[in-house]
């Protein structure tokens, strides 16, 4: 599964940040035609998403395209004139069962015809922004071979379960958090972190980012170019992690081969689902390029 530790969002109305995008380091872009675009230039981002996919400009970041919602009335016209375009992944918002995950494809599966795009589906990472959505996360991430993350939204669950905007450290936000990371996990999937709103603090960015890689989440969500490089640190292995991940699988193999299952490390007694959890440690190292 690809690597997403910054997803950075780029306004689909704006040509300027659009064309900036190409230059910029996230592990994903995610082109927004929802939140971040007025309804009156929903055509207008359409048209020029589309065209900047198309361009194929340099870059090796991810770019996905962030629809509307299902139940809105401009997801169809999204599906339609994106498809064509190919881009790498879709993100859909305040996806709440499977039998949407199912819709979502079935419309996908249509404009691509529709449009001769031949070839798989773009993978789909989704968006879980209510109580309903969260209790239901397990069995969306499920649904489709083509879902690879849930995304927590932490405004609109707010919102949904009527409560001022907190920290996401604490309080229900955090449990929230940890109850979508069980989630994705438990279907096999990765979880995404939410979006840091205050744009001139790096070190809150870096506490939560560091938080949240501790919680289990694969990556956070990111609103400007500044908050990349703060995002992907706190979700790549540091130099001392990766030197002692192979120590400890290469010290299992040792112990294995003598016949027995545990061994100690550094006084510490190591059996298969520490060295399991250093292997994926160094399987992340290598996506990143480090190991």
């Amino acid at each position: 599964m690809r690597v997403r530790r910054c997803l950075l969002f780029v306004p689909g109305s704006d040509e300027r940040k659009l064309a900036k995008s190409g230059t910029l380091t996230p592990d994903t872009l995610i082109f927004d035609l929802e939140d971040g675009v007025a309804p009156d230039r929903k055509a207008e981002a359409r048209r020029l998403i589309a065209a900047h996919l198309r361009e194929r400009t340099a870059g090796t970041a991810e770019r996905a395209v962030r629809l509307n919602g299902l139940n809105t009335p401009f997801f169809a016209e999204d599906v339609a004139a994106i498809a064509g375009a190919r881009p790498d992944a879709l993100v859909l918002p305040k996806v709440e069962s499977p039998q949407e995950v199912a819709a979502i494809e079935a419309a996908v599966a249509a404009a691509a015809r529709t449009a001769g795009v031949r070839g798989p589906a773009p993978p789909l990472l989704l968006f879980i922004e209510s109580a309903r959505g969260l209790a239901a996360a397990s069995a969306v991430a499920g649904a489709s071979g083509r879902v690879e993350a849930l995304i927590l939204g932490h405004a609109d669950f707010c919102k949904d379960l009527g409560v001022r905007q907190a920290r996401a450290t604490e309080g229900v936000l955090l449990h929230v958090r940890c109850a979508l990371v069980l989630a994705a996990r438990a279907a096999r999937v990765e979880a995404i972190d939410t979006i840091y709103e205050a744009l001139g603090d790096v070190e809150g960015l870096r506490a939560e980012a560091g938080q949240a890689a501790a919680l289990g989440f694969a990556g956070k969500l990111a609103l400007h170019p500044a908050q990349v490089e703060p995002i992907q640190a706190a979700f790549t292995p540091t130099a001392e992690e990766v030197a002692y991940a192979r120590r400890v699988v290469e010290g299992f193999e040792t112990a294995k081969a003598a016949g027995r299952g545990v061994f100690t490390l550094d006084g510490r007694m190591i059996d298969e689902p520490f060295v399991e959890v250093e292997r994926r440690l160094l399987a992340r190292a290598r996506q990143a390029g480090l190991a």
